[in-house]
């Protein structure tokens, strides 16, 4: 289970509406927080998974289906707080079918160490 509400809105919004949407979203209620890199500019939050997950693990067939020959990541959303000047690419990094990573990369200079407890979630348009 994921404690930080940014990452878990991350991650829920993010797999919404994608092919093997329920697969992914199964995924998603057996990780845990394994370790956050502070880049400066951004974060990396990295999962470990329970045993269960492996019920829910994309097959070869499916990564090809939704991702073909491009890199397993998901990017639909930028995070967005004007007052901390943060509008933040978002990405979902798969590995072998399995969600292990989130990415925030600010483009508009440092990211705060402190989780984010405003901050909107917009659809790339």
């Amino acid at each position: 289970m994921i404690k930080s509400e940014l990452i878990s809105d991350i991650l829920k919004l993010t797999v919404e509406g994608e092919k093997f949407e329920d697969l992914l979203f199964q995924q998603i209620d057996h990780l845990i927080i394994k370790e956050e890199e502070h880049t400066g500019v951004g974060l990396y939050v990295h999962f470990r998974y329970d045993k269960e997950i492996e019920k829910y693990r994309l097959s070869d067939s499916q990564l090809a289906e939704l991702f073909g020959n491009f890199n397993h990541q998901i990017e639909n959303f930028e995070l967005i707080n004007s007052s901390l000047e943060i509008l933040a690419d978002t990405t979902v990094h798969l590995t072998d079918g399995l969600i292990d990573c989130v990415e925030i990369w600010n483009k508009l200079g440092d990211y705060p160490k402190e989780e984010l407890i405003t901050y909107e979630l917009k659809r790339y348009e």
